[in-house]
């Protein structure tokens, strides 16, 4: 039989929002589904036992302060825990946004901080580097065959799953193009205990000594290390691209060269300190927004 868990989650706190203020939300194996302005959506996701086992769960927010999640198998009780605490980091119930938010009242107003990440970090690396220098449409299409090709019961590819694959089979039945090798070294490396991932996770940290080390691994370069910073809870990077340019170039009417404007930038997020990349983030999101309707509406992204 299914099984039911309960989460607690902060006040305010929203589901759509959280789950569709990051393009996360359209890559698999993440799937949205909007219901309506009542009960608003659903978020179906597969997750793993402590034992590698998938599950697939449908999480929804009945009530305020509470999510409800259905497994579509029987879950032990002494899965709940493990469980839970992917849950937990896919949508940052234990961060707290109250200082960004009284810098930040737009985004206070519209319940946005949370942003969608994987439930490992794992993933959320492989993800970025399927994100860089490529179209949406191209990243949507990386990650939905890498799931089909190598992810047990279509759930996203483990370390393990990954570290078997071929150079020629990524870019054959997933098209990731010279990113293969990036993919499988990655894999390799974390599988084999080469590189831990838990290094990256330990809050008393200082963040340039975490860039400095996401810089190492092989394929991660500014902007990508700047992006797997906010996933870890590090919103003081900004991760320059030609999307950040463009958008302050609008949004602020700058002008002037990628430098001038990059500096521009970081002086003007830098009044939210250190939540510079959430208030980037919402004035982008919001932009988006604004052109195409609210995402939680849709069940991908187009951009």
């Amino acid at each position: 039989m299914p099984s039911t868990l309960t989460l607690q989650t902060p006040p305010n706190f929203c589901l759509a929002r959280a789950v569709c203020s990051y393009g996360y939300f359209a890559l698999a194996p993440n799937q949205w589904q909007y219901t309506g302005p009542k009960r608003c959506g659903t978020f179906h996701r597969p997750l793993k036992t402590t034992d590698n086992q998938t599950i697939h769960t449908i999480i929804t927010q009945p009530v305020p302060r509470k999510l409800l999640v259905k497994t579509a198998q029987s879950l032990p009780r002494s899965q709940h825990t493990h469980i839970k605490s992917q849950i937990n980091r896919m949508l940052r119930l234990d961060e707290s946004f109250t200082q960004y938010h009284r810098l930040a009242k737009t985004a206070a107003r519209d319940k946005f901080a949370r942003l969608l990440r994987s439930p490992t970090l794992f993933e959320d690396i492989i993800k970025t580097m399927t994100s860089c220098n490529v179209a949406w449409s191209g990243t949507i299409r990386m990650n939905q065959r890498l799931c089909e090709h190598f992810g047990a019961d279509n759930d996203f590819p483990t370390p393990a799953e990954l570290a078997k694959a071929t150079i020629p089979q990524l870019k054959n039945k997933c098209k990731v193009g010279y990113r293969a090798q990036r993919i499988l070294k990655f894999a390799r490396d974390v599988h084999s205990g080469k590189l831990d991932l838990t290094q990256f996770q330990n809050p008393k940290t200082p963040t340039d000594q975490l860039h400095d080390a996401l810089i190492k691994i092989h394929g991660i370069g500014p902007y990508a290390a700047a992006n797997i910073l906010q996933h870890l809870g590090r919103y003081d990077r900004l991760p320059i691209d030609s999307e950040t340019i463009r958008h302050f170039k609008t949004v602020h009417n700058t002008t002037g060269s990628i430098t001038q404007i990059t500096r521009a930038a970081q002086k003007h997020y830098a009044a939210y300190h250190p939540n510079q990349f959430l208030a980037y983030w919402h004035e982008l999101w919001s932009a988006y927004e604004k052109k195409s309707g609210p995402t939680y509406k849709k069940s991908t992204l187009i951009l």
